[in-house]
């Protein structure tokens, strides 16, 4: 009887022990599996708020001039379209240097395609388009015949503003691309 009480005593004893050096080495190796299971959505995550960012930015750059633009009487030389043609365009480009930074200003639009050296790498292209339309054009409801800069403003009654944004950081690895085109009609 003693022996059986003593043989009890040591199985009690193996129970409370706690776990074996293998029964820990299986329960690290599961949870490092689970582990590397969830690294890509980690990964992916980092992508796509990334890509987010620069969507919003975009957008909101784009708005901004946009809104600018508006704000412009009808007549202002930044709509105007140039001679010959029936588009007015503006090119710029959003930069991560600070060269033409003033020290009452953060703004970082270059103007033209092409930055000067050392200003920084080239975050964004922003395209502003300026057409011009008579009242006439929308007898079928679709504005497709510009007029061509150099006519009368007396024919001029709509300007069409289009700011057209495209991402400098196609194919990197953290940074999808993105375009955005804002389109509106300013009448006179």
């Amino acid at each position: 009887m003693r022996t059986e009480l003593v043989h009890r005593e040591r199985i009690r004893a193996r129970q409370d022990a706690g776990f074996s050096m293998i029964e820990a080495l299986i329960a690290a190796a599961i949870l490092l599996i689970i582990a590397l299971g969830l690294i890509p959505l980690f990964t992916r995550s980092i992508i796509d708020n990334n890509s987010g960012n620069d969507a919003t930015q975009v957008t909101n750059h784009g708005k901004t001039q946009l809104e600018d633009l508006i704000q412009l009487p009808f007549n202002h030389q930044r709509l105007d379209v140039p001679g010959g043609g029936d588009v007015g365009q503006a090119v710029e480009t959003w930069t991560t240097g600070a060269l033409n930074r003033t020290a009452d200003s953060n703004e970082r639009w270059w103007q033209g395609a092409t930055p000067p050296t050392g200003s920084g790498e080239v975050l964004w292209t922003r395209r502003t388009n300026v057409r011009q339309y008579s009242i006439n054009d929308l007898d079928d409801g679709v504005l497709d015949n510009p007029q061509p800069g150099g006519t009368q403003p007396v024919f001029i009654q709509l300007k069409e503003l289009e700011v057209q944004l495209e991402n400098g950081k196609r194919g990197t690895a953290l940074g999808g691309s993105q375009a955005l085109t804002v389109r509106v009609v300013k009448p006179f």
